[in-house]
């Protein structure tokens, strides 16, 4: 089956917010030049940082070379194959995850799915039809590429082998010490790839949706609707919201919302104004449509967010 074919299959995003990391599998491998991964695709995600050596990947039909420092971040369901160059050698460390745990249901044996085939003589792994429909998780707040240079390589080094270690062990709660490793490693690569604002470093017209970002930072007080921060980097309207959503992952308005709802955040907590002198600062004359979007955006009224954290800030 061509990963490119549709497949029935639930596809959905996550922030942040709801981020687990489940560790499947964590590998540590040194070979040479006999060294191969025949094309297959894979059903979770798959993350190698290579210590030492070259290989060279090749993700749908293009090709991607790797050298010592490098990261390669495989999402699920991507036809990819590897070889190493004549008289190479390669050292990685890998992990297989999911985004969150998806339920036992969803779960499967690396055994029977990863390490049980002879990746040295087969032309091809063949595909897993029960898995190529497993729920497809994807990250909302940032876009990783297929390969990159590591911008803190001792980091993610260390943060692998730490994993590598737990992982081989019978350690109680070894799952815990490895979503937290794993969140770790997923930060600083997070760090690498988008700005403070949440913008995608590689994207073309980064520096012109960091100016918008810092135009709402300074006048989100004021009425302000799209067209308003769209005129501020001389753009137009749809073409600056289709920009926005494709280097953040939000719409202008939602960043303007989280801009307003950390703003008022802080002054429930470390000022002594009340609610609606609060909604108004951050820009909403409508006491009620404040708590309105604030109960949205934090799941509590202003009032219980309050009295919820205030006393832990006396």
């Amino acid at each position: 089956m061509n990963s490119s074919q549709s497949h029935k299959r639930e596809s959905r995003k996550i922030g942040f917010h709801e981020l687990a990391p489940y560790v499947r599998l964590v590998q540590h491998i040194e070979g040479d030049d006999r060294y191969r991964l025949p094309p297959r695709i894979i059903y979770d995600y798959e993350l190698i940082y290579v210590v030492a050596g070259h290989c060279d990947y090749e993700i749908e039909g293009a090709d991607y070379p790797l050298a010592a420092g490098d990261l390669l971040f495989m999402p699920p369901l991507v036809r990819h194959s590897c070889t190493v160059p004549a008289g190479e050698k390669f050292h990685y460390y890998a992990v297989h995850f999911d985004l969150a745990y998806m339920g036992e249901s969803f779960d499967f044996s690396v055994d029977e799915v990863y390490t049980s085939h002879d990746y040295l003589h087969a032309p091809y792994i063949p595909d897993e039809p029960e898995l190529t429909d497993r729920p497809v998780v994807r990250l909302a707040e940032v876009e990783f590429p297929y390969v990159f240079a590591a911008q803190e390589p001792l980091v993610c080094e260390a943060l692998l082998r730490a994993m590598y270690r737990v992982h081989g062990s019978e350690s109680y709660g070894k799952e815990l010490q490895l979503r937290a490793d794993m969140l770790s490693l997923l930060a600083v690569i997070v760090r690498q790839l988008a700005t403070p604002s949440g913008i995608s470093k590689r994207h073309p017209q980064s520096e012109r949706i960091q100016q918008a970002v810092q135009w709402m930072k300074v006048n989100y007080r004021m009425p302000i609707q799209l067209a308003d921060i769209a005129v501020s980097v001389h753009l137009s309207p749809s073409h600056f919201r289709a920009l926005f959503k494709e280097a953040t992952g939000k719409s202008p308005m939602e960043m303007l919302l989280v801009l307003r709802m950390e703003r008022a955040k802080e002054l429930l907590l470390h000022s002594e104004l009340s609610v609606g002198q609060i909604a108004e600062e951050v820009g909403y004359a409508d006491l009620h449509y404040f708590s309105r979007l604030f109960k949205k955006s934090e799941g509590m009224s202003p009032v219980q967010y309050v009295q919820s954290l205030r006393p832990k800030f006396r």
